[in-house]
């Protein structure tokens, strides 16, 4: 699995209507600096193999952060609301676990070429296992 580009959560279209401080307000201000979060994590120069470990350790943070309030809203659906919504926003916390694990994965992955240990199996273009001699 790789990533190209800046990493967002899932879209979410905010509700105008929402009352101030009502969970969907709430989970919307988080989105939000989620999204300002992530950026700065994504622009960050990484130069070495810890520079990249740590921006990666940065971003699980963040999408991990970003998967908990998915949850909240999960949680906090009103009755009555259709099913594909819930649907739809059981889906984006499962992406963001995703994201999550694929960014602590990377993490560790740079720490081991750091360290001049063999990387994971799944390290894919990462994979330092010839250069060690491993492979």
């Amino acid at each position: 699995m790789t990533r190209t580009g800046k990493s967002h959560p899932p879209a979410f279209v905010p509700d105008h209507r929402a009352v101030p401080g009502s969970i969907p307000a709430i989970v919307d201000a988080a989105f939000y600096r989620i999204r300002v979060q992530l950026d700065a994590a994504s622009d960050t120069p990484a130069v070495s193999a810890l520079d990249r470990a740590a921006r990666a350790d940065r971003l699980a943070v963040l999408h991990d952060r970003s998967a908990r309030w998915w949850r909240v809203l999960y949680r906090h659906t009103p009755t009555g609301v259709p099913f594909l919504y819930i649907a739809a926003v059981s889906r984006a916390e499962l992406h963001e676990r995703d994201e999550a694990r694929f960014w602590r994965e990377t993490a560790a992955d740079w720490r081991a070429r750091a360290e001049r240990r063999p990387t994971s199996d799944a390290a894919g273009a990462l994979s330092n296992w010839a250069e060690l001699g491993v492979a």
